[in-house]
């Protein structure tokens, strides 16, 4: 090797070196103890290798997103589910708009209670504090387009969804028809 291509030649080229070399150490150092902040280490012991370190990271990474998944998969399930019961709440009000109008007894003899009671926030989810399996309820692609069914169809959604609108007996006789 030719003394002139070697970067130890010059003492000023292995001084920069080496300083170059000090401060990436210090670099990565600095990084290695960011991410111990942010990577759950448990309590195995106080000082961790630089590969179990990076092993947990890549745990914890694949962790959060397999929860971000999950987070999504809710989203999209309860923005179906909004759109149903908007769907169904509107089907209810037409219905409601047409019984009215043919006089029906059921109609007339409602009270401020039973009222309150078919009122429901569809835009709010403040009351899903809970992990919910949506798993077993999903709606098909045709009903998210807006696919008008049956007033008894429950439009894809299984027995073992959530319910939330309650309608009294009375009112029940008004969905068969």
């Amino acid at each position: 090797m030719s003394s002139w291509n070697s970067p130890y030649t010059c003492p000023e080229l292995r001084s920069t070196h080496n300083e170059m070399e000090k401060n990436r150490r210090a670099h990565l150092r600095l990084c290695l103890e960011k991410l111990k902040g942010l990577v759950p280490l448990g309590p195995e012991s106080n000082r961790h290798t630089t590969l179990s370190l990076l092993t947990k990271a890549k745990l914890h990474i694949k962790k959060l997103e397999d929860c971000d998944r999950k987070a999504i998969h809710q989203i999209d399930q309860l923005q179906r589910e909004q759109r149903h019961l908007k769907r169904q709440l509107e089907k209810l009000g037409i219905e409601r708009i047409r019984m009215d109008s043919i006089g029906s007894p059921v109609s007339s003899e409602r009270s401020d209670s039973d009222r309150e009671e078919i009122d429901v926030d569809v835009e709010s989810t403040d009351y899903l504090t809970g992990e919910l399996d949506w798993s077993s309820s999903s709606v098909s692609d045709s009903d998210e387009r807006g696919s008008m069914q049956s007033l008894g169809s429950d439009e894809g959604y299984s027995s073992s969804s959530v319910k939330r609108i309650k309608l009294q007996d009375n009112r029940k006789t008004c969905l068969s028809l």
